[in-house]
């Protein structure tokens, strides 16, 4: 049997604990978290340091892989660039029970238990398919979304980077969602939603932030 990659989570909160559970035990021996000193008491494995003393973990800890598990998208990316100098794979981490008919999935992508996702879809860096989203023919979805538990998205939909689609969300077919985009839990989306903008509500209306 080949040998485990050694692979630590950056991310120490609700995410990370989940994320643990996703890693497949024949190929990923976990080394710990990396986060900021905070309670331990539901983490399975210790908090090793934070990335800001990366060169030390490195070298006491001898890992190549990271994972990213950081809710917040912007964070998660302005991590992944902060880290970017030091030689770390950031795989994407795909629980058995993801039925996919598309193999363009990019690095540091995560896809939680019961995601679907038909032929011809492409699914950008550090994005994360929560439980159960389902995802039509030649659906793209852009680098550093959340796509949250439940939200369905018909054939031909993209979506661009940083934007989140909330949980039991629906995607008409055909729809373009731009990007750093929000759409509110349970809305049904029929209309284009350009960037930065938030919709909500059946049908999703824009909804006023300011």
């Amino acid at each position: 049997m080949a040998s485990k990659q050694k692979i630590a989570i950056i991310g120490a909160g609700g995410f990370g604990r989940e994320l643990f559970h996703l890693l497949d035990d024949d190929l990923y021996e976990c080394v710990g978290f990396i986060d900021y000193n905070k309670t331990e008491e539901e983490l399975l494995k210790p908090i090793i340091g934070h990335e800001d003393d990366m060169d030390r973990l490195l070298d006491e800890y001898e890992f190549s892989n990271c994972a990213l598990a950081i809710g917040d998208m912007k964070k998660r990316q302005n991590i992944h660039t902060g880290i970017g100098k030091y030689p770390i794979l950031f795989p994407s981490l795909i629980h058995s029970s993801v039925q996919s008919f598309s193999k363009d999935i990019h690095d540091g992508a995560v896809l939680y238990p019961g995601v679907v996702i038909m032929n011809d879809c492409q699914i950008g860096k550090f994005t994360l398919l929560n439980s159960g989203v389902t995802l039509g023919h030649d659906v793209v979805i852009g680098d550093f979304c959340n796509i949250n538990p439940g939200a369905h998205l018909a054939g031909r939909i993209t979506v661009g980077d940083y934007t989140l689609i909330g949980v039991g969300a629906s995607i008409k077919e055909k729809i373009i969602i731009g990007e750093n985009a929000v759409i509110g839990a349970g809305s049904v989306v029929i209309n284009d939603v350009p960037d930065n903008t938030m919709v909500y509500g059946v049908p999703a209306k824009a909804v006023n932030t300011s």
